[in-house]
């Protein structure tokens, strides 16, 4: 999501108005807004930590997988060597089909989802039958991918700069439309095939399980569990955004390559850890990249941005803001121990309260210069220096 941070300056650059001709337009006017209530929820986050949490919650045993995550000599185990699986789960001893109260989500649907009419939005056969235990096996088989593709990456980014500089532009108008309309389809179902399943989770079991049991059992098998496999993988396939602004000569922002490096090792660390929170992060960047590439579709097409683009960089700013909500709210499970057996760790979930704290800052940055206008940036300091 970064990406919006170069590609949508660029795009306004064009049919931006010159400083002092008008008058700031609305969402100039609204930004500052937007942005000075988002800094009054930040500081009540740590609060999450006060919060009564795991009432009524009874997890199994086999459910906490910290012994396995400090295995000395992982790769002798079945849970992370694939040669060994055959038709065995990752794990042994870990019984993925444990009944729980209700059934559903924690039971042996082959939808793995929480209501059967979930299984309208689920009709094909290789989406429900799908099991992700051979592919986290393989993750953890193959740790070391994620750092080679983002050094790879900073250093193809670097040469491919230094090679375009006496360069004209390639215009690639078709290509860039495609890639985005693939780009926009991909998050939408994506987004159809993880936020019904987080919601209904959620309703069925409590905030509490959806963080804390297993993600081999909550949302490790079926369409959601094949799509949030895919959005780990789409990481690397994101990565061609910046071939596009390289080979366009459109500024590459520090945002822009920081995001799509981090968000890379940080996905494949905790899809390889089986975090169970990570249901929440694909379902939400499934859902902000589907309008963020809907706006970018838009713009391709059209020749000019639409007029929503605050919309997008809010949407980033909220997405931000709740990854960090949920990270504090499993670290509180976590340190107090209010959950017995509750599933998690610590150091995936420090980076990523880091990563997403990071973000948010530099999403400020960017809808601060971005559309608010330096009277009213000015105004705003002003106004918090006197609180």
């Amino acid at each position: 999501s970064s990406d919006f941070g170069s590609r949508s300056s660029q795009l306004r650059r064009d049919t931006q108005t010159p400083a002092g001709a008008a008058s700031p337009r609305p969402h100039q006017r609204m930004a500052p807004r937007a942005l000075h209530v988002l800094a009054q929820i930040v500081p009540l986050l740590p609060l999450l930590f006060a919060l009564p949490t795991g009432a009524g919650i009874a997890l199994p045993s086999d459910n906490d997988l910290s012994n396995f995550r400090l295995d000395p000599a992982p790769f002798h185990t079945e849970w992370t060597d694939p040669r060994l699986l055959g038709d065995k789960v990752a794990r042994p001893g870990f019984q993925t089909d444990a009944v729980l109260p209700g059934g559903g989500v924690g039971g042996s649907s082959s939808s793995w989802a929480a209501h059967p009419w979930v299984d309208r939005l689920y009709p094909f056969a290789w989406e429900r039958e799908y099991d992700g235990a051979l592919a986290t096996a393989w993750s953890r088989r193959w740790w070391w991918l994620s750092y080679v593709a983002a050094a790879t990456y900073v250093i193809g980014l670097c040469i491919g700069t230094s090679s375009m500089k006496d360069r004209a532009p390639y215009s690639l108008a078709t290509a860039l439309a495609c890639w985005n309309l693939l780009l926009f389809a991909f998050s939408f179902v994506g987004m159809m095939r993880t936020v019904p399943h987080l919601v209904l989770m959620i309703g069925e079991f409590g905030l509490e399980y959806s963080v804390c049991r297993s993600a081999r059992v909550s949302y490790g098998k079926g369409a959601v569990g094949l799509w949030v496999f895919l959005f780990i993988l789409s990481k690397y396939a994101e990565l061609l955004d910046t071939a596009f602004l390289v080979v366009r000569k459109r500024k590459v922002s520090f945002l822009h390559w920081y995001h799509h490096c981090s968000v890379l090792l940080y996905c494949w660390h905790a899809f390889m850890w089986e975090m169970p929170a990570g249901i929440y992060f694909a379902a939400i960047n499934y859902s902000v990249h589907a309008v963020m590439y809907l706006y970018y579709l838009l713009a391709a097409v059209c020749g000019r941005p639409p007029r929503w683009g605050l919309l997008v960089t809010i949407l980033q700013l909220v997405q931000m803001a709740v990854g960090i909500m949920i990270t504090l709210f499993h670290l509180s499970i976590l340190s107090n121990g209010t959950v017995p057996n509750c599933d998690g760790h610590i150091p995936n979930l420090a980076a990523a309260l880091g990563m997403y704290a990071s973000y948010f800052i530099l999403f400020a940055r960017f809808l601060m210069s971005r559309y608010c206008s330096t009277r009213e940036v000015d105004g705003l300091a002003k106004a918090k220096k006197a609180d």
